[in-house]
């Protein structure tokens, strides 16, 4: 192999994992799929990309519309089910986020303490999140938050990213700013925007024992499509329904009371994509998080909904 080969090759190692042996041999230039270019942060970007925000996904009226029409769910982007209607189930699970909140401990201190017995003062956080940590500088997602919180407040160390308890944390709180739409600054000069600049990288950089990137399965023309049961949207928009309830999957070895975050999501997007699993909470997820956060920019957040739910009309080709 020549050296320019092989500084391809190293430079196709990312936070996701290894290339593939087969593909250490292409041109560096091969390392990302087209697309990075036409990449706004904002939810009507999607229309660079499938061309259906306008007319099927962009509201709940215009998702109402491509309901009664016939358009088939993928072409809604999923939306119609995934985002539109609320789950009763998800609801009934966050009955234990909120319980976690209001639990006190032997000093009698509790989330609740700080932040309003019923999350007062939490109401539309999510929807500026993530954001720089006024303390540390950093980029900080909510689950890290929730961990620097239990640490520094209540002295506590199991509530970490990837622990069952900081997801239905995460969900009860994220509940709380369902209906506000989705509005992060990654364009102004800081760590956001380079946080923003280095996700969009890693989301369109090949990598894995397939050699795919985030974006295979995210853009057209495999999305909006069917693949093998399950059914890839486009990116633009997806954050606004994080953290899920995602029943009745779990990744093997896991217990989150099938609560999604969008950081477990990513990571069990990577193993079902034969990529080396990263770590919640770290700093390549966390960007990952503020592009897909970006790319859903005036996009309402719409918390609780259901993953998979029961209903399967849009297996049927509406005509």
């Amino acid at each position: 192999m020549d050296k320019p080969a092989i500084l391809g090759a190293l430079l196709g190692l990312g936070v996701f994992g290894f290339t593939a042996v087969g593909a250490m041999a292409q041109d560096v230039r091969r390392e990302h799929v087209p697309g990075r270019e036409k990449v706004i942060p904002h939810v009507s970007g999607d229309r660079h990309f499938s061309n259906t925000y306008d007319s099927n996904w962009k509201d709940e009226a215009t998702i109402r519309a491509a309901i009664k029409k016939g358009v088939p769910s993928r072409e809604i982007n999923f939306k119609d089910f995934r985002w539109l209607q609320k789950s009763l189930d998800g609801d009934m699970a966050m009955d234990e986020g909120r319980e976690l909140y209001a639990k006190k401990d032997a000093k009698g201190r509790s989330c609740a303490g700080c932040h309003g017995d019923g999350g007062e003062k939490l109401k539309g956080i999510q929807a500026g999140y993530p954001k720089v940590h006024a303390r540390t500088g950093k980029v900080t997602v909510i689950p890290t938050q929730i961990r620097i919180c239990a640490e520094e407040r209540l002295e506590r160390n199991d509530l970490k990213e990837d622990t069952r308890a900081n997801a239905m944390l995460a969900f009860f709180i994220g509940s709380l700013s369902d209906g506000k739409v989705i509005n992060i600054d990654v364009t102004s000069p800081g760590p956001l925007k380079d946080s923003y600049e280095r996700g969009k990288e890693l989301f369109f950089r090949r990598t894995g024992m397939f050699h795919f990137a985030c974006a295979h399965c995210h853009t057209a023309p495999t999305a909006t499509s069917y693949i093998r049961g399950q059914r890839p949207s486009t990116f633009f928009g997806d954050a606004s329904q994080y953290p899920i309830w995602h029943y009745p999957f779990q990744l093997p070895g896991q217990d989150r009371g099938f609560v999604f975050t969008l950081q477990h999501q990513i990571r069990s997007c990577q193993t079902l994509s034969r990529m080396y699993p990263g770590q919640e909470g770290s700093p390549g997820f966390v960007d990952i998080e503020v592009f897909l956060t970006a790319v859903s920019n005036g996009y309402k957040i719409s918390i609780p909904t259901m993953q998979h739910n029961m209903q399967m009309e849009y297996l049927k080709e509406r005509e």
